[in-house]
């Protein structure tokens, strides 16, 4: 009895034991048999299931936007990992105010770590792109060489100055691309005042005290006239200057000024205003060749300067340029949804890319009210293509474009409608104010504008060194 007692009990824990493992084994291994196989299969191949990567390179406005309208919608256990030669966004429109010395430099400039949530921003430079592999291979800051796969990777990493287009300016010319570009234009300038301070030569002194800027657009009107500001407001602290005059000279190629604004009466009304500050304009006019002296036209005149701004001429990144892709101007060529052309997973936008505006037909400008728009729509075309559903084309109408020319004017076109002076000068600040990123920026700047309405400009001069000359940064 004892025995079949036992044997009974144990034939019930064995029952007992199989149906919970059965259960177990049906809770580890969901689904039907096919995907349990499908497991099976991959787990004695030895493969690794990788979660969808989206890399981004370039933190600019096209970068950091794409960056923060992805995680929007991107999975958990997806990630989004921006490469970038900086760690910081650059608010470029406020630049020539960092050289007037009307803002600070650390206001123009925020990090991309806190402009974003779950994004992985890495400070490297990238060398080379694998397209056969999906890899993406970069130099991290100690210069080791490293490299990671992608599902996607978007292209937006600008473009650089072209010091190269006129002999002599690659050793003299002053971009204005980065802060390091501002505060060097800016620091620079303050130190021609003192090197004329102690001149005793007045050529040597009235070579010093001149600005020539090359180039009539949007940048170079803006910086020529901050400059202007910045040189008059600092005449009275050098008495040893009373009788000298500052001279900024600006060089146009072309017949008038801001050809970007398509408004003959604004161009005028630029020029101007511009004359009346005290700024020399010459139209039609374009630097042949610059030495240690000066600068010398293309009709062979000669201006000696002690400053030579450049504003004119872009050149590819290195890292566009070795891919192998169609190029036109100098900028990859995309579909109508941003894809690279003869590519299925690169997408290219911002300042190096030619993307075509369904809106008008022609392809983008490249200023940062597009790229903004461009990583908006990108965002969404990558969704899409995660779930298989078809991509979009860009479409934009342009709101309007601003100019600030100096001596609080400032000329704008906004949906057709045209303002200039003060009333535009205005606009132009609080529009610029209103997008800047994070509100502790939008407060720093407002105070400062606020402090250089009673308060003379800081000119204080620092002793800097850089490393690489202002605008050599790329990727």
């Amino acid at each position: 009895m004892v025995v079949v007692r036992y044997k009974s009990h144990m034939g019930s824990l064995v029952k007992m034991r199989n149906k919970l493992t059965g259960n177990v084994a049906r809770k580890s291994h969901p689904g039907n048999s096919g995907l349990r196989k499908a497991i099976m299969k991959k787990q004695e191949n030895g493969t690794k299931h990788h979660p969808e990567r989206i890399v981004v390179v370039g933190g600019g406005f096209a970068g950091v936007t794409l960056a923060q309208r992805i995680e929007h919608w991107l999975p958990e256990q997806a990630e989004i990992i921006v490469l970038s030669t900086d760690n910081h966004l650059v608010f470029t429109p406020m630049l020539p105010e960092v050289v007037g010395r009307t803002i600070s430099p650390l206001h123009v400039v925020v990090a991309g770590r806190q402009m974003t949530r779950r994004t992985h921003w890495l400070e490297a430079r990238v060398s080379r792109i694998d397209r056969e592999k999906n890899e993406v291979h970069y130099f991290r800051r100690d210069g080791t060489a490293t490299s990671l796969s992608y599902t996607h990777l978007a292209l937006a990493c600008g473009s650089s100055a072209n010091l190269e287009l006129i002999p002599g300016l690659a050793s003299r010319g002053y971009p204005l691309k980065t802060v390091i570009d501002a505060i060097v234009m800016g620091n620079d300038l303050i130190g021609n005042f003192e090197a004329a301070a102690v001149e005793s030569e007045p050529g040597a002194r009235r070579r010093l005290l001149t600005v020539v800027v090359i180039g009539g657009g949007f940048s170079g009107v803006e910086t020529a006239g901050h400059i202007a500001d910045l040189m008059g407001e600092m005449r009275r602290f050098y008495p040893e200057l009373k009788k000298e005059v500052p001279r900024v000279v600006i060089l146009q190629k072309g017949g008038f000024l801001l050809p970007e604004l398509n408004h003959k009466s604004l161009s005028e009304f630029t020029l101007r205003k511009l004359r009346q500050n005290g700024v020399e304009i010459l139209l039609k006019s374009s630097a042949k060749k610059a030495d240690s002296v000066g600068v010398r036209l293309a009709s062979g005149r000669q201006i000696e300067t002690g400053m030579i701004v450049c504003t004119v001429g872009t050149k590819t990144q290195p890292l566009i340029k070795g891919l192998g892709l169609t190029l036109e101007k100098g900028r990859l060529k995309t579909l109508p949804d941003m894809r690279v052309k003869g590519t299925t997973n690169i997408w290219a936008l911002g300042d190096c890319s030619l993307v075509p505006n369904v809106y008008d037909g022609q392809p983008c400008p490249a200023t940062a009210q597009f790229a903004i728009r461009q990583a908006q729509q990108l965002s969404e075309n990558l969704r899409r293509a995660s779930q298989g559903l078809a991509t979009k084309p860009f479409y934009f109408r342009p709101r309007g474009i601003l100019a600030s020319i100096g001596h609080h004017n400032a000329v704008a076109v906004i949906y057709g409608i045209k303002l200039s002076g003060f009333i535009a000068w205005f606009l132009w600040r609080g529009i610029y104010l209103s997008k800047l990123p994070t509100l502790s920026r939008k407060i720093e700047v407002a105070i400062s504008w606020f402090c250089s309405i009673p308060f003379p400009p800081n000119i204080v001069q620092l002793r800097l060194s850089k490393k690489l000359p202002p605008g050599a940064r790329g990727y």
